[in-house]
């Protein structure tokens, strides 16, 4: 006798459960194992989510620390928001990655529910496709590396989550009768926002399925279609560009800044371009192949997405999922770190190509009970071959939470357990250590936020651009201690830091370095905030991005212009730190005066110890106009000063600095009363 449907329905779920628990089980039991207790994180940026998270539920939505101010620092925009509830809820300290988990496990079935709605055969060969809506919970689940992703903590289950219930949208919309399909429409833009809101790089997707949405209007307007589709995803992303130029007076998110090639001023368009195939061959070998079970098993996920895409009844959405997997990956290629972390940024790649797989293994096993046997066996491989990773992968999720437990949850708690309690830490990017201290940081990398400074622009130039920012806070708000890699801070923490603990841990496959040390501070060699020399009519502080943005000061890039800092005597004979730029022979910097009023000046130009080396300097008129300056050679144990009289300089005048032998190391420009 037939089952009824809500009793087949009640039976689907019991047996979608089974591999979504079983495989969650599979990661968390190792893993907790391993972290002795500690729930398990395989990823720093997981507490960076928490961090968010906690921030929002205190009544500061998009902040990392209260505090800090606004941060587009966060690689998702809603995540955080899905998990200030647990927070709320009580899940406080490591224990929100329990009701992360929750959440993930929750997330992952409501993918597979969406599948099966999209998977349930109609019309005719439904007979012989039925078995596909049962199989697809395998679907969400049979490759590890994504697995890993899965119930890492991070947003990719909730990406998922989205992914399936906009594509239920996009496929109402195309059924939908007439009078109810511009409602459907509106719904399957919104959702298509909502995932490029959990995931930048889903912008991929969400551009063609709006093009879907279009192409199925029928007997309505394609262009009302295509506005109501795609006009969430452009607003959203027009408001989230216009809070983060209001905010940080970038256009872009600190993310974006901080590890995108683009974001780079120092290399060539071509070292560029090699970097990014660099990435694209490691993410289509260890991602695409390797991931998938090799070279031969992995072509069938793509070619049953490519079966999708040629069937009338799945190509709109199939269409779109491939487009999305591979344009996600060619926006992931732009990472500087798409190949670490254990592949994570190609985890959403992966999901829609099994979505789009799930698709072509439906829309073939209605073709008659032949294709079905096919459809079955060309499933079994590609669902199989990936399984040799999963003792591999699981290890490994146990050894990188371990990772995360060791070294970045101990610093945590040494640091919370320091008297006196230090007043705020400088770290790189790391969330677990403000996160359960409950200490006030700031990040140097950027992607924290802190009052709208360019950190995230001054750590891609150089480390010596990030103390700049530091000098310009006031010394009672400057970091008291630091919790840093030394390898990733030379001349910061070795500089302007005394090691006083630090964590090792052993068998790293996760953490940038084995060990961090806990540094004190001590920023006696900065300048004081605000401090103004005597007789400036105008100053340029090199390598300071505050001050060089109000200046539009321009240095010479590409293979130019990188940044270097020192600590020098000065004429009292203080040691006095100070930033600055390499300009090589024959390049040059430039600014534009800030003067009040036009008249003669002096440029005088602080540079460090060296060899003899030529400069020409011109001002508002023709590079042939420009006047020739010969710089003896330096003492190297201070800072020393380059004088230039100049006839006249106007407000807004362009003043510049060109090396003519020898590279010249600018730190510092005054315009001086003669």
């Amino acid at each position: 006798m037939r089952r009824p449907p809500r009793t087949r329905l009640l039976l689907w779920h019991a047996t979608a459960a089974l591999p979504v628990l079983g495989a969650a089980a599979a990661f968390y039991g190792p893993a907790l194992a391993r972290t002795g207790g500690v729930w398990p994180a395989p990823l720093d940026d997981v507490y960076i989510h928490f961090g968010f998270a906690r921030a929002a539920a205190l009544g500061h939505p998009l902040s990392w620390i209260p505090g800090n101010g606004y941060s587009s620092g966060g690689t998702s925009l809603i995540y955080p928001l899905a998990l200030a509830p647990g927070y709320l809820l009580g899940f406080r300290g490591p224990w929100l990655g329990l009701f992360a988990a929750l959440l993930a496990c929750a997330a992952l079935l409501d993918l597979c529910s969406s599948l099966r709605r999209l998977l349930e055969p109609r019309g005719p060969g439904a007979a012989t496709a039925r078995w596909v809506a049962w199989v697809a919970p395998l679907f969400v689940v049979a490759v590890p590396l994504l697995d890993w992703s899965w119930f890492s903590g991070m947003e990719v289950a909730l990406l998922g989550a989205v992914l399936g219930r906009a594509l239920v949208a996009v496929r109402r919309a195309e059924l939908a009768p007439p009078w109810r399909r511009p409602a459907e429409q509106r719904r399957a833009g919104l959702l298509a926002a909502l995932l490029v809101a959990t995931r930048p790089e889903a912008v991929a997707l969400a551009a063609p399925l709006a093009v879907a949405v279009a192409h199925a209007a029928g007997s309505l307007s394609a262009a009302a279609a295509l506005a109501r589709a795609s006009l969430p995803t452009a607003l959203l992303l027009a408001a989230q560009a216009a809070a983060n130029r209001a905010f940080t007076g970038e256009w872009g998110a600190a993310g974006a800044v901080r590890k995108l090639v683009l974001s780079n001023p120092y290399p060539t368009p071509l070292e560029k371009a090699v970097e990014v195939l660099k990435n694209l061959t490691a993410l289509r070998v260890q991602a695409l192949e390797a991931a998938l079970g090799g070279p031969s098993v992995a072509l069938i996920l793509p070619l049953l997405g490519l079966v999708a895409a040629l069937d009338r009844r799945s190509r709109r959405l199939a269409v779109p999922l491939l487009i999305g997997a591979y344009g996600s990956l060619l926006l992931v290629a732009l990472n500087t770190t798409a190949r670490f972390q254990n592949l994570r940024y190609a985890a959403p790649a992966l999901a829609m190509l099994l979505v789009a797989a799930a698709l072509g293994t439906e829309a073939l096993a209605r073709r008659g009970r032949l294709a079905a046997g096919v459809a079955a066996a060309l499933a079994v491989a590609a669902l199989a071959a990936p399984s040799v990773w999963f003792a591999r992968q699981i290890d490994h999720f146990a050894r990188s939470s371990a990772n995360i437990a060791g070294q970045q949850v101990e610093v945590a708690r040494r640091l919370g357990a320091r008297a006196p309690r230090p007043r705020r830490v400088l770290l790189g990017d790391a969330g677990a250590i403000p996160y359960l201290s409950g200490i006030p940081a700031i990040d140097g990398l950027g992607l924290g936020g802190y009052r709208g400074m360019p950190f995230a622009r001054a750590s891609v130039h150089g480390v010596p651009a990030v103390v700049e920012l530091i000098e310009r806070l006031d010394a009672a708000e400057r970091p008291d201690v630091f919790a840093l890699y030394p390898s990733w801070w030379g001349g910061l923490a070795d500089v302007f830091g005394r090691r006083v603990d630090a964590v090792k841990i052993e068998d790293n496959v996760m953490c940038a370095a084995d060990e961090k040390v806990i540094y004190e501070a001590d920023w006696s060699a900065l300048a004081p905030p605000g401090e103004r020399r005597e007789g400036a009519l105008d100053a340029v502080d090199i390598a300071d991005l505050v001050d060089e943005r109000a200046h539009g000061y321009a240095f010479a890039a590409p293979r130019g212009g990188w940044v270097v800092g020192a600590v020098l005597r000065d004429d009292g004979g203080a040691p006095r730190f100070d930033a600055g730029r390499l300009i090589p022979e024959g390049r040059e910097q430039s600014f534009a005066a800030g003067v009040a009023a036009r008249g003669p000046a002096v440029l005088a130009l602080r540079t460090d110890g060296g060899g003899p080396i030529a400069l020409g300097v011109a001002v508002g008129r023709p590079a042939e106009d420009e006047v020739r300056v010969e710089v003896p050679e330096r003492p190297a144990d201070r800072w020393s000063e380059i004088r230039v009289p100049l006839r006249e300089v106007a407000p807004g005048d362009l003043v510049r600095i060109r090396s003519l032998q020898g590279t010249f190391r600018s730190f510092h420009v005054w315009l001086l009363r003669p």
